[in-house]
Protein backbone atom coordinates (compact mmCIF):
# COMPACT_ATOMS: atom_id res chain seq x y z
CA UNK A 1 0.00 0.00 0.00
CA UNK A 2 2.87 2.33 0.83
CA UNK A 3 4.37 1.71 -2.62
CA UNK A 4 1.10 2.59 -4.32
CA UNK A 5 0.64 5.81 -2.26
CA UNK A 6 4.25 6.82 -2.78
CA UNK A 7 3.94 6.23 -6.54
CA UNK A 8 0.70 8.24 -6.60
CA UNK A 9 2.20 11.13 -4.66
CA UNK A 10 5.32 11.31 -6.82
CA UNK A 11 3.30 11.09 -10.04
CA UNK A 12 0.95 13.81 -8.85
CA UNK A 13 3.92 15.99 -7.96
CA UNK A 14 5.29 15.49 -11.48
CA UNK A 15 1.91 16.65 -12.88
CA UNK A 16 0.60 14.42 -15.65
CA UNK A 17 -1.62 17.28 -16.76
CA UNK A 18 1.44 18.93 -18.28
CA UNK A 19 1.35 16.23 -20.98
CA UNK A 20 -2.08 17.41 -22.14
CA UNK A 21 -2.26 20.11 -24.84
CA UNK A 22 -2.95 23.55 -23.37
CA UNK A 23 -4.64 26.52 -24.92
CA UNK A 24 -2.84 29.88 -24.97
CA UNK A 25 -5.04 31.06 -22.12
CA UNK A 26 -5.18 29.44 -18.71
CA UNK A 27 -7.56 26.55 -18.12
CA UNK A 28 -10.99 27.44 -16.88
CA UNK A 29 -12.00 26.46 -13.39
CA UNK A 30 -14.62 24.06 -14.79
CA UNK A 31 -11.96 22.02 -16.61
CA UNK A 32 -9.59 21.57 -13.66
CA UNK A 33 -11.68 18.97 -11.72
CA UNK A 34 -12.07 16.74 -14.77
CA UNK A 35 -8.35 16.85 -15.52
CA UNK A 36 -7.53 16.09 -11.90
CA UNK A 37 -9.94 13.15 -11.93
CA UNK A 38 -8.36 11.80 -15.12
CA UNK A 39 -4.88 12.15 -13.60
CA UNK A 40 -5.98 10.26 -10.50
CA UNK A 41 -7.41 7.39 -12.56
CA UNK A 42 -4.30 7.01 -14.70
CA UNK A 43 -2.01 7.17 -11.69
CA UNK A 44 -4.11 4.63 -9.78
CA UNK A 45 -4.03 2.18 -12.70
CA UNK A 46 -0.28 2.60 -13.08
CA UNK A 47 0.26 2.14 -9.35
CA UNK A 48 -1.84 -1.03 -9.31
CA UNK A 49 0.12 -2.48 -12.20
CA UNK A 50 3.41 -1.95 -10.37
CA UNK A 51 2.50 -4.57 -7.72
CA UNK A 52 2.65 -7.63 -10.01
CA UNK A 53 5.45 -9.03 -12.18
CA UNK A 54 3.32 -8.93 -15.39
CA UNK A 55 2.29 -5.39 -14.54
CA UNK A 56 5.92 -4.34 -14.03
CA UNK A 57 6.81 -5.96 -17.37
CA UNK A 58 3.93 -4.07 -19.03
CA UNK A 59 5.10 -0.74 -17.55
CA UNK A 60 8.76 -1.40 -18.29
CA UNK A 61 8.60 -3.07 -21.71
CA UNK A 62 5.10 -3.22 -23.16
CA UNK A 63 4.23 0.39 -22.34
CA UNK A 64 7.20 1.94 -24.19
CA UNK A 65 6.71 -0.34 -27.23
CA UNK A 66 3.03 0.46 -27.58
CA UNK A 67 3.59 4.13 -26.79
CA UNK A 68 6.17 4.39 -29.55
CA UNK A 69 3.55 3.14 -32.02
CA UNK A 70 0.55 5.22 -31.00
CA UNK A 71 2.31 8.39 -29.90
CA UNK A 72 4.12 8.67 -33.21
CA UNK A 73 1.30 10.77 -34.79
CA UNK A 74 1.39 13.13 -31.80
CA UNK A 75 5.18 13.44 -31.97
CA UNK A 76 5.04 14.03 -35.70
CA UNK A 77 2.42 16.70 -35.13
CA UNK A 78 4.60 18.41 -32.54
CA UNK A 79 7.60 18.41 -34.88
CA UNK A 80 5.43 19.87 -37.64
CA UNK A 81 4.35 22.92 -35.64
CA UNK A 82 3.59 26.01 -37.59
CA UNK A 83 6.40 28.58 -37.62
CA UNK A 84 5.80 32.05 -36.34
CA UNK A 85 4.28 34.45 -38.78
CA UNK A 86 6.69 36.66 -40.60
CA UNK A 87 6.76 38.74 -43.72
CA UNK A 88 8.80 36.09 -45.50
CA UNK A 89 6.70 33.06 -44.50
CA UNK A 90 3.12 32.31 -45.62
CA UNK A 91 0.71 30.76 -43.18
CA UNK A 92 0.87 26.95 -43.27
CA UNK A 93 -2.17 24.68 -43.18
CA UNK A 94 -1.36 21.80 -40.82
CA UNK A 95 -3.49 18.75 -39.98
CA UNK A 96 -5.17 19.07 -36.63
CA UNK A 97 -5.28 16.40 -33.94
CA UNK A 98 -8.59 14.60 -33.43
CA UNK A 99 -11.04 16.74 -31.53
CA UNK A 100 -13.37 13.96 -30.38
CA UNK A 101 -11.59 13.74 -27.05
CA UNK A 102 -8.22 13.97 -25.30
CA UNK A 103 -5.44 12.16 -27.08
CA UNK A 104 -4.74 9.99 -24.05
CA UNK A 105 -8.27 8.58 -24.14
CA UNK A 106 -7.79 7.28 -27.67
CA UNK A 107 -4.35 6.08 -26.66
CA UNK A 108 -5.85 4.02 -23.83
CA UNK A 109 -8.43 2.56 -26.24
CA UNK A 110 -5.63 1.58 -28.60
CA UNK A 111 -3.69 0.07 -25.70
CA UNK A 112 -6.67 -2.08 -24.68
CA UNK A 113 -7.19 -3.13 -28.30
CA UNK A 114 -3.55 -4.13 -28.58
CA UNK A 115 -4.00 -6.18 -25.43
CA UNK A 116 -6.90 -8.06 -27.03
CA UNK A 117 -4.78 -8.63 -30.15
CA UNK A 118 -1.95 -10.02 -28.01
CA UNK A 119 -4.32 -12.41 -26.18
CA UNK A 120 -5.86 -13.52 -29.47
CA UNK A 121 -2.38 -13.95 -30.89
CA UNK A 122 -1.35 -16.16 -27.96
CA UNK A 123 -4.36 -18.44 -28.55
CA UNK A 124 -3.72 -18.65 -32.30
CA UNK A 125 -0.02 -19.29 -31.68
CA UNK A 126 -0.88 -22.39 -29.68
CA UNK A 127 -3.45 -23.47 -32.26
CA UNK A 128 -1.20 -23.05 -35.31
CA UNK A 129 2.06 -24.26 -33.73
CA UNK A 130 1.74 -27.91 -34.85
CA UNK A 131 1.01 -26.96 -38.49
CA UNK A 132 3.80 -24.37 -38.56
CA UNK A 133 6.40 -26.66 -36.98
CA UNK A 134 5.59 -29.50 -39.38
CA UNK A 135 5.50 -27.27 -42.47
CA UNK A 136 9.23 -27.55 -43.36
CA UNK A 137 8.95 -31.35 -43.38
CA UNK A 138 5.64 -31.54 -45.26
CA UNK A 139 6.18 -28.70 -47.76
CA UNK A 140 9.93 -28.82 -48.15
CA UNK A 141 10.58 -32.57 -47.88
CA UNK A 142 7.16 -34.01 -48.70
CA UNK A 143 7.00 -36.03 -45.47
CA UNK A 144 3.36 -36.86 -44.55
CA UNK A 145 2.13 -34.02 -46.75
CA UNK A 146 -1.43 -35.37 -46.92
CA UNK A 147 -1.75 -35.55 -43.13
CA UNK A 148 -0.26 -32.06 -42.81
CA UNK A 149 -2.84 -30.59 -45.21
CA UNK A 150 -5.64 -32.18 -43.18
CA UNK A 151 -4.09 -30.62 -40.08
CA UNK A 152 -4.07 -27.21 -41.78
CA UNK A 153 -7.74 -27.55 -42.70
CA UNK A 154 -8.64 -28.66 -39.15
CA UNK A 155 -6.72 -25.71 -37.69
CA UNK A 156 -8.39 -23.16 -39.94
CA UNK A 157 -11.83 -24.49 -39.04
CA UNK A 158 -11.15 -23.81 -35.35
CA UNK A 159 -9.35 -20.50 -35.78
CA UNK A 160 -12.47 -18.45 -36.48
CA UNK A 161 -14.37 -16.83 -39.38
CA UNK A 162 -11.47 -14.84 -40.82
CA UNK A 163 -9.29 -17.92 -41.18
CA UNK A 164 -12.16 -20.00 -42.58
CA UNK A 165 -12.75 -17.27 -45.17
CA UNK A 166 -9.04 -17.17 -45.97
CA UNK A 167 -9.00 -20.94 -46.43
CA UNK A 168 -12.01 -20.81 -48.74
CA UNK A 169 -10.37 -17.98 -50.69
CA UNK A 170 -7.02 -19.80 -50.85
CA UNK A 171 -8.83 -22.82 -52.32
CA UNK A 172 -9.63 -20.60 -55.32
CA UNK A 173 -6.02 -19.51 -55.89
CA UNK A 174 -4.21 -22.28 -57.81
CA UNK A 175 -1.73 -19.64 -58.98
CA UNK A 176 -0.50 -19.19 -55.39
CA UNK A 177 -0.92 -22.65 -53.82
CA UNK A 178 -0.34 -26.23 -54.91
CA UNK A 179 -3.26 -28.12 -56.40
CA UNK A 180 -3.41 -30.72 -53.61
CA UNK A 181 -3.50 -27.98 -50.97
CA UNK A 182 -6.32 -26.07 -52.69
CA UNK A 183 -8.24 -29.36 -52.99
CA UNK A 184 -7.85 -29.96 -49.24
CA UNK A 185 -9.00 -26.41 -48.42
CA UNK A 186 -12.12 -26.88 -50.55
CA UNK A 187 -13.37 -29.22 -47.82
CA UNK A 188 -13.60 -26.39 -45.27
CA UNK A 189 -16.98 -26.30 -43.61
CA UNK A 190 -19.24 -23.60 -44.98
CA UNK A 191 -21.48 -23.60 -41.91
CA UNK A 192 -20.71 -22.03 -38.58
CA UNK A 193 -22.29 -21.97 -35.11
CA UNK A 194 -25.33 -19.72 -35.05
CA UNK A 195 -25.87 -16.89 -32.59
CA UNK A 196 -28.90 -16.51 -30.32
CA UNK A 197 -32.27 -15.21 -31.41
CA UNK A 198 -32.00 -12.51 -28.76
CA UNK A 199 -29.04 -11.00 -30.61
CA UNK A 200 -30.84 -11.28 -33.96
CA UNK A 201 -33.87 -9.50 -32.49
CA UNK A 202 -31.71 -6.75 -31.02
CA UNK A 203 -29.72 -6.28 -34.26
CA UNK A 204 -32.82 -6.06 -36.46
CA UNK A 205 -34.67 -3.68 -34.14
CA UNK A 206 -31.60 -1.47 -33.70
CA UNK A 207 -30.92 -1.32 -37.44
CA UNK A 208 -34.47 -0.35 -38.43
CA UNK A 209 -35.75 1.33 -35.22
CA UNK A 210 -38.89 -0.82 -35.13
CA UNK A 211 -39.92 -3.85 -33.04
CA UNK A 212 -39.43 -7.08 -34.95
CA UNK A 213 -43.09 -8.00 -34.34
CA UNK A 214 -44.14 -4.79 -36.08
CA UNK A 215 -41.98 -5.23 -39.19
CA UNK A 216 -42.83 -8.91 -39.74
CA UNK A 217 -46.10 -10.84 -39.51
CA UNK A 218 -44.04 -13.85 -38.47
CA UNK A 219 -40.32 -14.43 -37.97
CA UNK A 220 -38.62 -17.82 -37.56
CA UNK A 221 -36.38 -17.82 -34.49
CA UNK A 222 -34.27 -20.74 -35.73
CA UNK A 223 -31.97 -19.75 -38.63
CA UNK A 224 -32.33 -21.61 -41.92
CA UNK A 225 -28.59 -21.28 -42.59
CA UNK A 226 -25.47 -19.97 -40.86
CA UNK A 227 -22.13 -19.00 -42.38
CA UNK A 228 -18.88 -17.63 -41.08
CA UNK A 229 -20.07 -14.00 -41.30
CA UNK A 230 -23.86 -14.04 -40.93
CA UNK A 231 -26.90 -16.25 -40.50
CA UNK A 232 -30.27 -16.19 -42.28
CA UNK A 233 -33.76 -16.21 -40.80
CA UNK A 234 -37.00 -16.50 -42.72
CA UNK A 235 -39.92 -14.15 -42.19
CA UNK A 236 -42.95 -12.48 -43.74
CA UNK A 237 -43.23 -8.71 -44.23
CA UNK A 238 -46.03 -6.88 -42.44
CA UNK A 239 -47.75 -3.78 -43.83
CA UNK A 240 -45.40 -1.58 -41.85
CA UNK A 241 -42.36 -3.61 -42.91
CA UNK A 242 -43.39 -3.37 -46.56
CA UNK A 243 -44.01 0.38 -46.29
CA UNK A 244 -41.83 2.50 -48.61
CA UNK A 245 -40.70 -0.63 -50.47
CA UNK A 246 -41.81 -2.16 -53.76
CA UNK A 247 -43.13 -5.26 -52.00
CA UNK A 248 -46.51 -6.00 -50.45
CA UNK A 249 -47.31 -7.36 -47.03
CA UNK A 250 -46.98 -11.11 -46.78
CA UNK A 251 -43.86 -11.23 -48.98
CA UNK A 252 -41.59 -14.08 -47.88
CA UNK A 253 -38.14 -12.67 -47.05
CA UNK A 254 -34.72 -13.81 -45.89
CA UNK A 255 -33.23 -11.74 -43.08
CA UNK A 256 -29.43 -11.92 -43.06
CA UNK A 257 -27.89 -10.88 -39.72
CA UNK A 258 -24.17 -10.51 -39.13
CA UNK A 259 -22.75 -12.49 -36.21
CA UNK A 260 -21.95 -10.51 -33.02
CA UNK A 261 -18.38 -9.27 -32.78
CA UNK A 262 -17.40 -10.74 -36.14
CA UNK A 263 -16.18 -7.37 -37.46
CA UNK A 264 -13.80 -6.66 -34.57
CA UNK A 265 -12.69 -10.31 -34.45
CA UNK A 266 -11.90 -10.35 -38.15
CA UNK A 267 -10.12 -7.01 -37.88
CA UNK A 268 -7.86 -8.35 -35.12
CA UNK A 269 -7.29 -11.61 -36.96
CA UNK A 270 -6.45 -9.76 -40.17
CA UNK A 271 -3.90 -7.65 -38.27
CA UNK A 272 -2.34 -10.84 -36.91
CA UNK A 273 -2.44 -12.44 -40.37
CA UNK A 274 -0.46 -9.55 -41.82
CA UNK A 275 2.17 -9.75 -39.09
CA UNK A 276 2.54 -13.54 -39.30
CA UNK A 277 2.57 -13.56 -43.11
CA UNK A 278 5.35 -10.98 -43.13
CA UNK A 279 7.36 -13.09 -40.69
CA UNK A 280 6.69 -16.29 -42.67
CA UNK A 281 8.77 -15.02 -45.57
CA UNK A 282 11.86 -15.68 -43.40
CA UNK A 283 10.87 -19.24 -42.35
CA UNK A 284 12.19 -22.14 -44.48
CA UNK A 285 9.33 -24.11 -46.01
CA UNK A 286 6.78 -21.31 -45.59
CA UNK A 287 8.34 -18.71 -47.90
CA UNK A 288 7.24 -20.69 -50.98
CA UNK A 289 3.58 -20.44 -49.90
CA UNK A 290 3.54 -16.66 -50.59
CA UNK A 291 1.39 -16.02 -47.51
CA UNK A 292 2.16 -12.29 -47.51
CA UNK A 293 0.89 -11.91 -51.08
CA UNK A 294 -2.23 -13.97 -50.42
CA UNK A 295 -3.12 -11.99 -47.28
CA UNK A 296 -2.68 -8.70 -49.13
CA UNK A 297 -5.06 -9.76 -51.90
CA UNK A 298 -7.48 -11.36 -49.45
CA UNK A 299 -8.02 -8.28 -47.29
CA UNK A 300 -10.02 -5.98 -49.55
CA UNK A 301 -12.76 -8.46 -50.58
CA UNK A 302 -13.13 -9.55 -46.96
CA UNK A 303 -13.99 -6.01 -45.81
CA UNK A 304 -16.62 -5.77 -48.55
CA UNK A 305 -18.25 -9.05 -47.47
CA UNK A 306 -18.56 -7.79 -43.90
CA UNK A 307 -20.75 -4.89 -45.07
CA UNK A 308 -24.13 -6.40 -45.99
CA UNK A 309 -25.23 -3.14 -47.62
CA UNK A 310 -22.48 -3.76 -50.18
CA UNK A 311 -24.06 -7.12 -51.02
CA UNK A 312 -27.43 -5.38 -51.40
CA UNK A 313 -25.91 -3.01 -53.95
CA UNK A 314 -24.43 -5.98 -55.83
CA UNK A 315 -27.87 -7.61 -55.94
CA UNK A 316 -29.39 -4.39 -57.27
CA UNK A 317 -26.84 -4.29 -60.10
CA UNK A 318 -27.30 -7.96 -61.00
CA UNK A 319 -31.09 -7.63 -61.07
CA UNK A 320 -30.79 -4.62 -63.36
CA UNK A 321 -28.34 -6.36 -65.70
CA UNK A 322 -30.62 -9.42 -65.97
CA UNK A 323 -33.92 -7.55 -65.99
CA UNK A 324 -34.80 -8.91 -69.45
CA UNK A 325 -33.81 -12.52 -68.62
CA UNK A 326 -36.67 -14.69 -67.43
CA UNK A 327 -34.37 -17.68 -66.96
CA UNK A 328 -31.84 -16.11 -64.53
CA UNK A 329 -32.68 -14.16 -61.39
CA UNK A 330 -31.21 -12.99 -58.09
CA UNK A 331 -32.73 -12.21 -54.67
CA UNK A 332 -34.04 -8.66 -54.48
CA UNK A 333 -33.03 -6.47 -51.52
CA UNK A 334 -36.01 -4.98 -49.70
CA UNK A 335 -35.08 -1.32 -49.56
CA UNK A 336 -34.99 0.49 -47.16
CA UNK A 337 -34.52 -2.55 -44.89
CA UNK A 338 -30.80 -2.62 -45.63
CA UNK A 339 -27.99 -1.91 -43.16
CA UNK A 340 -24.34 -2.81 -42.76
CA UNK A 341 -25.15 -5.62 -40.31
CA UNK A 342 -28.68 -6.60 -41.40
CA UNK A 343 -29.97 -7.29 -44.92
CA UNK A 344 -33.57 -8.14 -45.80
CA UNK A 345 -34.01 -9.73 -49.23
CA UNK A 346 -36.61 -11.85 -50.98
CA UNK A 347 -36.57 -15.51 -49.96
CA UNK A 348 -35.91 -17.66 -53.02
CA UNK A 349 -37.34 -21.17 -53.32
CA UNK A 350 -35.72 -23.91 -55.37
CA UNK A 351 -33.46 -26.96 -55.38
CA UNK A 352 -29.70 -26.74 -55.22
CA UNK A 353 -28.17 -27.34 -58.64
CA UNK A 354 -25.90 -29.92 -56.99
CA UNK A 355 -28.93 -32.26 -56.97
CA UNK A 356 -28.81 -32.17 -60.76
CA UNK A 357 -24.99 -32.22 -60.96
CA UNK A 358 -24.79 -35.35 -58.80
CA UNK A 359 -27.50 -37.07 -60.87
CA UNK A 360 -26.74 -36.24 -64.52
CA UNK A 361 -28.96 -37.35 -67.33
CA UNK A 362 -31.99 -35.35 -66.19
CA UNK A 363 -34.16 -33.98 -68.99
CA UNK A 364 -33.18 -30.45 -67.88
CA UNK A 365 -29.43 -31.05 -67.40
CA UNK A 366 -28.31 -29.79 -70.83
CA UNK A 367 -30.55 -26.72 -70.56
CA UNK A 368 -29.11 -25.87 -67.12
CA UNK A 369 -25.53 -26.22 -68.37
CA UNK A 370 -26.12 -23.91 -71.32
CA UNK A 371 -28.05 -21.46 -69.17
CA UNK A 372 -25.18 -21.21 -66.70
CA UNK A 373 -22.67 -20.76 -69.50
CA UNK A 374 -24.70 -18.02 -71.20
CA UNK A 375 -25.19 -16.15 -67.91
CA UNK A 376 -21.45 -16.36 -67.22
CA UNK A 377 -20.53 -15.03 -70.67
CA UNK A 378 -22.98 -12.13 -70.27
CA UNK A 379 -21.56 -11.15 -66.86
CA UNK A 380 -17.97 -11.46 -68.05
CA UNK A 381 -17.98 -10.01 -71.58
CA UNK A 382 -20.99 -7.71 -71.68
CA UNK A 383 -21.67 -6.42 -68.17
CA UNK A 384 -18.11 -6.59 -66.76
CA UNK A 385 -19.68 -7.48 -63.41
CA UNK A 386 -19.14 -11.11 -62.52
CA UNK A 387 -20.54 -13.18 -59.67
CA UNK A 388 -17.24 -14.58 -58.37
CA UNK A 389 -18.67 -17.38 -56.21
CA UNK A 390 -20.59 -19.57 -58.67
CA UNK A 391 -20.14 -22.90 -56.89
CA UNK A 392 -23.18 -25.23 -56.85
CA UNK A 393 -24.06 -24.30 -53.26
CA UNK A 394 -24.95 -20.77 -54.39
CA UNK A 395 -27.17 -21.78 -57.33
CA UNK A 396 -30.81 -22.80 -57.09
CA UNK A 397 -32.94 -24.38 -59.82
CA UNK A 398 -36.57 -23.35 -59.99
CA UNK A 399 -39.04 -25.27 -62.14
CA UNK A 400 -42.77 -24.99 -62.70
CA UNK A 401 -44.78 -26.31 -59.78
CA UNK A 402 -46.26 -29.64 -60.97
CA UNK A 403 -49.39 -29.00 -58.87
CA UNK A 404 -50.13 -25.69 -60.60
CA UNK A 405 -52.42 -25.45 -63.63
CA UNK A 406 -49.52 -24.82 -66.03
CA UNK A 407 -47.58 -27.64 -64.42
CA UNK A 408 -50.45 -30.07 -64.96
CA UNK A 409 -50.81 -29.01 -68.60
CA UNK A 410 -47.11 -29.41 -69.39
CA UNK A 411 -47.07 -32.77 -67.62
CA UNK A 412 -50.08 -33.96 -69.62
CA UNK A 413 -48.47 -32.84 -72.90
CA UNK A 414 -45.10 -34.29 -71.81
CA UNK A 415 -43.42 -30.94 -72.58
CA UNK A 416 -40.41 -30.06 -70.37
CA UNK A 417 -40.65 -26.51 -69.04
CA UNK A 418 -37.67 -24.17 -69.12
CA UNK A 419 -35.88 -24.06 -65.74
CA UNK A 420 -34.70 -20.90 -64.01
CA UNK A 421 -31.39 -20.35 -62.26
CA UNK A 422 -31.39 -18.31 -59.05
CA UNK A 423 -27.92 -17.08 -58.05
CA UNK A 424 -27.42 -16.45 -54.32
CA UNK A 425 -24.78 -14.86 -52.08
CA UNK A 426 -23.55 -11.94 -54.17
CA UNK A 427 -20.94 -10.74 -51.67
CA UNK A 428 -17.99 -11.67 -53.92
CA UNK A 429 -17.86 -10.01 -57.34
CA UNK A 430 -15.23 -9.23 -59.96
CA UNK A 431 -15.04 -6.08 -62.04
CA UNK A 432 -12.16 -5.53 -64.44
CA UNK A 433 -10.52 -2.34 -65.57
CA UNK A 434 -10.54 -1.53 -69.28
CA UNK A 435 -6.92 -2.67 -69.57
CA UNK A 436 -7.63 -5.92 -67.71
CA UNK A 437 -10.62 -6.55 -69.98
CA UNK A 438 -8.40 -6.26 -73.04
CA UNK A 439 -5.80 -8.55 -71.46
CA UNK A 440 -8.50 -11.07 -70.53
CA UNK A 441 -9.67 -11.23 -74.15
CA UNK A 442 -6.04 -11.82 -75.16
CA UNK A 443 -5.77 -14.48 -72.44
CA UNK A 444 -8.68 -16.59 -73.68
CA UNK A 445 -7.79 -15.91 -77.30
CA UNK A 446 -4.24 -17.13 -76.60
CA UNK A 447 -5.62 -20.40 -75.20
CA UNK A 448 -7.95 -21.04 -78.13
CA UNK A 449 -5.21 -20.07 -80.63
CA UNK A 450 -2.56 -22.28 -78.91
CA UNK A 451 -0.29 -19.22 -78.65
CA UNK A 452 1.74 -20.12 -75.55
CA UNK A 453 4.22 -17.27 -75.94
CA UNK A 454 1.53 -14.62 -76.34
CA UNK A 455 -0.39 -16.16 -73.44
CA UNK A 456 2.72 -15.89 -71.22
CA UNK A 457 3.10 -12.20 -72.11
CA UNK A 458 -0.56 -11.57 -71.24
CA UNK A 459 -0.20 -13.36 -67.90
CA UNK A 460 2.84 -11.25 -67.05
CA UNK A 461 0.79 -8.15 -67.84
CA UNK A 462 -1.83 -9.43 -65.38
CA UNK A 463 0.74 -9.64 -62.59
CA UNK A 464 0.45 -7.17 -59.71
CA UNK A 465 4.21 -6.87 -59.54
CA UNK A 466 6.98 -8.34 -61.62
CA UNK A 467 8.06 -11.14 -59.27
CA UNK A 468 8.92 -13.64 -62.02
CA UNK A 469 12.70 -14.21 -61.77
CA UNK A 470 13.03 -15.46 -65.37
CA UNK A 471 10.23 -14.30 -67.72
CA UNK A 472 12.02 -15.86 -70.71
CA UNK A 473 11.93 -19.33 -69.12
CA UNK A 474 8.25 -18.88 -68.24
CA UNK A 475 7.48 -17.90 -71.83
CA UNK A 476 9.35 -20.95 -73.12
CA UNK A 477 7.46 -23.30 -70.77
CA UNK A 478 4.12 -21.95 -71.95
CA UNK A 479 5.19 -22.25 -75.59
CA UNK A 480 6.23 -25.87 -75.07
CA UNK A 481 2.99 -26.68 -73.23
CA UNK A 482 0.64 -25.40 -75.93
CA UNK A 483 2.85 -26.57 -78.76
CA UNK A 484 1.91 -30.15 -77.88
CA UNK A 485 -1.85 -29.52 -77.84
CA UNK A 486 -4.49 -29.39 -80.53
CA UNK A 487 -7.79 -27.49 -80.52
CA UNK A 488 -9.89 -30.58 -79.80
CA UNK A 489 -7.78 -31.43 -76.75
CA UNK A 490 -8.00 -27.86 -75.45
CA UNK A 491 -11.76 -27.86 -75.95
CA UNK A 492 -12.31 -31.22 -74.24
CA UNK A 493 -9.81 -30.91 -71.35
CA UNK A 494 -10.08 -27.19 -70.60
CA UNK A 495 -10.03 -27.58 -66.83
CA UNK A 496 -6.91 -29.78 -66.79
CA UNK A 497 -5.05 -27.48 -69.20
CA UNK A 498 -5.81 -24.38 -67.12
CA UNK A 499 -4.70 -26.24 -63.97
CA UNK A 500 -1.42 -27.17 -65.67
CA UNK A 501 -1.01 -23.56 -66.69
CA UNK A 502 -1.55 -22.49 -63.07
CA UNK A 503 1.16 -24.93 -61.97
CA UNK A 504 3.56 -23.23 -64.38
CA UNK A 505 2.49 -19.79 -63.11
CA UNK A 506 3.19 -20.83 -59.52
CA UNK A 507 6.47 -22.52 -60.49
CA UNK A 508 7.77 -19.29 -62.04
CA UNK A 509 6.47 -17.16 -59.13
CA UNK A 510 4.06 -15.11 -61.23
CA UNK A 511 1.36 -13.54 -59.04
CA UNK A 512 -1.91 -12.71 -60.77
CA UNK A 513 -4.13 -9.84 -59.72
CA UNK A 514 -6.82 -11.00 -57.33
CA UNK A 515 -9.67 -9.96 -59.64
CA UNK A 516 -8.10 -11.75 -62.61
CA UNK A 517 -7.58 -14.91 -60.60
CA UNK A 518 -11.24 -14.72 -59.51
CA UNK A 519 -12.31 -14.69 -63.17
CA UNK A 520 -10.08 -17.64 -64.07
CA UNK A 521 -11.18 -19.69 -61.06
CA UNK A 522 -14.86 -18.88 -61.73
CA UNK A 523 -14.30 -20.19 -65.25
CA UNK A 524 -12.88 -23.41 -63.82
CA UNK A 525 -15.75 -23.82 -61.33
CA UNK A 526 -18.33 -23.22 -64.04
CA UNK A 527 -16.58 -25.62 -66.40
CA UNK A 528 -16.53 -28.23 -63.63
CA UNK A 529 -20.25 -28.43 -62.86
CA UNK A 530 -21.54 -27.57 -66.35
CA UNK A 531 -19.64 -30.42 -68.03
CA UNK A 532 -21.04 -32.83 -65.43
CA UNK A 533 -24.51 -31.71 -66.44
CA UNK A 534 -23.75 -31.87 -70.15
CA UNK A 535 -20.49 -33.61 -71.21
CA UNK A 536 -20.91 -32.16 -74.72
CA UNK A 537 -20.66 -28.54 -73.58
CA UNK A 538 -17.38 -26.79 -74.44
CA UNK A 539 -16.71 -23.54 -72.63
CA UNK A 540 -13.66 -22.74 -74.78
CA UNK A 541 -15.70 -23.16 -77.96
CA UNK A 542 -18.26 -20.72 -76.57
CA UNK A 543 -15.55 -18.23 -75.65
CA UNK A 544 -13.94 -18.58 -79.07
CA UNK A 545 -17.25 -17.79 -80.77
CA UNK A 546 -18.03 -14.91 -78.39
CA UNK A 547 -14.71 -13.07 -78.17
CA UNK A 548 -14.34 -10.12 -80.55
CA UNK A 549 -12.32 -11.00 -83.67
CA UNK A 550 -11.28 -9.30 -86.86
CA UNK A 551 -13.37 -9.59 -90.06
CA UNK A 552 -10.71 -11.77 -91.68
CA UNK A 553 -10.80 -14.21 -88.75
CA UNK A 554 -14.61 -14.28 -88.78
CA UNK A 555 -14.63 -14.94 -92.57
CA UNK A 556 -12.14 -17.79 -92.11
CA UNK A 557 -14.38 -19.40 -89.48
CA UNK A 558 -17.41 -19.17 -91.77
CA UNK A 559 -15.41 -20.78 -94.57
CA UNK A 560 -14.28 -23.55 -92.23
CA UNK A 561 -17.86 -24.31 -91.22
CA UNK A 562 -18.97 -24.44 -94.89
CA UNK A 563 -16.07 -26.74 -95.75
CA UNK A 564 -16.90 -29.07 -92.85
CA UNK A 565 -20.52 -29.31 -94.00
CA UNK A 566 -19.38 -30.17 -97.53
CA UNK A 567 -16.87 -32.71 -96.21
CA UNK A 568 -19.39 -34.88 -94.38
CA UNK A 569 -19.78 -38.59 -95.03
CA UNK A 570 -19.78 -39.07 -98.85
CA UNK A 571 -22.74 -41.44 -98.52
CA UNK A 572 -24.87 -38.39 -97.72
CA UNK A 573 -24.03 -36.84 -101.11
CA UNK A 574 -24.65 -39.92 -103.26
Amino acid sequence: MYTCLSFTKNASRLGLSRLLPRSPSARSAATEPRVAEAEARVVTIAGSLSFTTPGQWLLGVGFPLVASQWLSPVIAHCHARQPKKSKSHAQLSLPALPTEGPWWRQWLINLVEEGFIMLRGAYLLLLFSPAVLLAPFAVGLGIRRLQWMELVRWTLERAGPAFIKWGQWAATRPDLFAKDLTAALEALHTSAPSHSFQFTKHAVETAFAQPISVMFDWFEEHPVASGSIAQIHRGSLSKIGAHNSEFVSGTLVAVKVRHPGVTSLMSRDFTLMQRVAKASTRIPGLASLHLDESIRQFGAPLKEQLDLSHEAENLRRFNFNFRRWRSVSFPQPVWPLVASDVLVETFEEGQLISNYVNHPGNVRSAALANLGLNAYLKMLLRDNFLHADLHPGNILVRVVDPNSLWGRITYFLNVPTAPRLVLLDAGMTAELTRQDQMNLVKFFRGITAKDGGGLADTILNFSDNQTCPDPRAFRQDMTDMFGKLDLDTISEYTSQIINDMMDSIRKHQVSLKGVVSAVVVTTLVLEGWSTKLDPEIRIMDALKDTLPVSWSERSRRVADKIWRNMSLDPVLHD
